[in-house]
């Protein structure tokens, strides 16, 4: 009978001890997270902790994807017209027309009322395709004459087709009449073209529109500026002296 007592007044006990400390552990708890912020306050380096929050991974707009599709297939037609040019390049092997002169004669050549040109020029031009597997259309064709930077004289000539390896001699004859030169420029005509004289130094310059024939399907349409340089003696009979095309 004894020790049921004591053991009930033991549970009692027992019981009230922890009814106790449920009672003063929110206290407990409070003073801990107190004094936890007051360390954080006096220590400057410190951070507070943050909780983690796992990043949301944004979705790919269509936008961006069209974009990127775009620019894909732009960078692959660039890189396919590239290497078809340059199979085409290394299985023809395009060489540009030549422009070279046959003959010429400065038939007459004077200054009037002290700076005004008038002159009588003949040329044979040889238009030459030195290509082997490319033919080419001359669809238009202008000769433009100039002195010292100032054209005197031009002519156009007709269209002409012209086969691989092929060769085409062009007529031109230059009429100049009371072209207005600077006094300096007109003078060093005189001076040239005078008996005795070393000759004047003419540029021929071409202007080709040309159609490049790569066999029957492929064609190409560029414009081409080829230029000769020459030396004419004095007229009446005034030949080449020099030519550099």
């Amino acid at each position: 009978m004894s020790n049921n007592f004591y053991e009930r007044q033991g549970d009692h006990h027992f019981a009230s001890s922890s009814h106790q400390t449920d009672q003063h552990s929110p206290h407990q708890n409070h003073n801990q997270i107190h004094d936890q912020h007051q360390n954080a306050q006096q220590n400057p380096y410190t951070k507070p902790l943050i909780p983690f929050q796992p990043r949301k991974r944004k979705r790919t707009s269509t936008l961006a994807w069209c974009m990127t599709l775009v620019c894909t297939i732009f960078w692959l037609a660039v890189i396919l017209c590239g290497l078809a040019v340059l199979v085409v390049y290394l299985l023809y092997r395009p060489k540009t027309p030549q422009l070279k002169i046959a003959a010429a004669t400065l038939n007459a050549g004077y200054i009037d009322t002290g700076n005004l040109l008038n002159a009588d020029i003949t040329l044979l031009a040889n238009v030459i395709n030195p290509n082997r597997k490319v033919d080419i259309y001359f669809s238009y064709l202008q000769m433009d004459m100039y002195f010292q930077g100032i054209m005197i004289g031009t002519q156009v000539i007709d269209a002409f087709y012209e086969p691989r390896g092929g060769a085409n001699l062009k007529n031109l004859h230059i009429i100049t009449s009371a072209v207005p030169l600077p006094l300096q420029v007109a003078q060093e005509w005189g001076n040239g073209t005078q008996d005795g004289g070393g000759g004047v130094t003419l540029h021929l310059q071409g202007r080709f529109r040309t159609r490049w024939l790569f066999g029957r399907w492929l064609r190409f349409t560029n414009w081409l500026k080829p230029g000769c340089e020459i030396l004419m003696g004095p007229p009446p009979n005034g030949v080449i002296l020099r030519t550099n095309c």
